[in-house]
């Protein structure tokens, strides 16, 4: 008997193809917070590939376990409902798919979805970029100082942003660049948020105080003081606004009072999707808990979820079903429904987005079935 050196049809080409994938993503890879011997994980991986292309035409039905066993485990399998989540991390940008693949934007901070996802904008040093989620990039645009915070309005013309203290805006395509104010932090952080359905951009001022502007008009609508302003945000309608500060409360469109929730913090918090509900985060003696209020005053209260530790942050599903909640002391992303509180958790979030055990990546939304 005679043995079969002759290689299968395609066999090389695959192998080679395969080859190739596996030593960029090698040579591509993020540095860990330790240092680990990864020449046995890789050698695996370059084993099973070759493995695969042998028995399948182009062996590339693997690549995604590859590439996970080359990063770390990964319990993050896919998301429960349709759209993806953008993860703002130490070395990058994450986009993350309705099927649990992911993409990896190197270099990248501080990104915002365009209205309907179809674009990013980012931060890359003192440039404002615009590219795709795919990484294509449409344009940048250097300015003095670190850029940061950028967000677009609801029609994706204008993309608001900071350079150091300074508010600036500039068209979606990347024209009319100009300064809204030289101070925009306050007392606070730097708080941003357009309001749905205009071209009025909240932001907080050199004086520490609330200032709705249309920026079409260069008119300011209205002020109201604030106290170390950390987030706001806007309802889907652009009727109802949340104020976390010192006060955290609940304002109309003209800035009056609509219900307030103590003296205790409130951060994160966002606004269930359509609905003038709204879930935070309210955290005491080591555990912290979401809740939703909702009714005309926000009387009506539903306690959702409770854990010890921190939550760094939640997102609602474009569909309003779910709720993603960053437990980030557990390092787990939770994804909770319903009041029945059905729960899906994915685990080991800090080494799936590369950013170590202590898990320093952020929430940039979930967005667009």
């Amino acid at each position: 008997m005679t043995r079969w050196r002759a290689p299968a049809p395609g066999e090389q080409e695959a192998g080679e193809r395969s080859w190739e994938i596996i030593r960029n993503a090698y040579d591509e890879r993020l540095p860990r917070p330790r240092a680990r011997d990864w020449r046995p994980v890789v050698g695996v991986a370059i084993g099973v590939a070759v493995l695969a292309a042998v028995f399948s035409s182009p062996g590339l039905g693997v690549w995604g376990s590859i590439r996970d066993a080359v990063r770390g485990e990964d319990h993050l399998l896919a998301l429960p409902s349709r759209g993806r989540v953008l993860v703002n991390a130490q070395a990058g940008v994450w986009v993350v798919n309705h099927d649990g693949s992911k993409r990896f934007l190197s270099g990248y901070a501080d990104a915002a979805w365009s209205p309907h996802g179809l674009y990013l904008a980012a931060a890359h040093e003192n440039e404002l970029v615009a590219l795709e989620p795919n990484g294509k990039v449409h344009w940048k645009l250097a300015r003095r100082g670190q850029v940061g915070g950028a967000q677009w309005s609801y029609d994706g013309y204008r993309i608001a942003y900071f350079t150091g203290h300074a508010l600036r805006v500039v068209n979606g395509d990347g024209t009319g660049d100009h300064l809204i104010t030289p101070n925009a932090v306050g007392s606070g952080l730097p708080a941003l948020a357009w309001r749905p359905g205009t071209h009025e951009l909240l932001y907080t001022n050199g004086l520490g105080q609330l200032l709705l502007l249309d920026v079409d008009r260069t008119r300011v609508l209205w002020r109201r003081p604030s106290r170390g302003t950390e987030d706001v945000a806007w309802s889907d309608d652009g009727r109802r606004l949340l104020v976390a500060d010192a006060r955290p409360r609940i304002l109309d469109a003209r800035g009056r009072l609509v219900a307030a929730f103590g003296s205790s913090s409130v951060l994160p918090a966002a606004f269930v999707p359509r609905t003038h509900a709204i879930a935070l985060v309210r955290a005491a003696k080591g555990h912290s808990r979401v809740l939703v209020y909702s009714g005309p005053h926000y009387r009506r209260l539903r306690d959702v979820f409770s854990g010890a530790g921190n939550f760094g942050g939640i997102a609602w599903s474009p569909d309003g079903r779910w709720l993603l909640v960053d437990w980030r002391t557990a390092d787990q992303w939770l994804f909770i429904r319903s009041a029945a509180v059905q729960r899906i958790a994915a685990r080991n979030i800090g080494n799936t987005f590369d950013s170590g055990p202590e898990h320093y990546a952020t929430l940039g939304g979930w967005c667009c079935p």
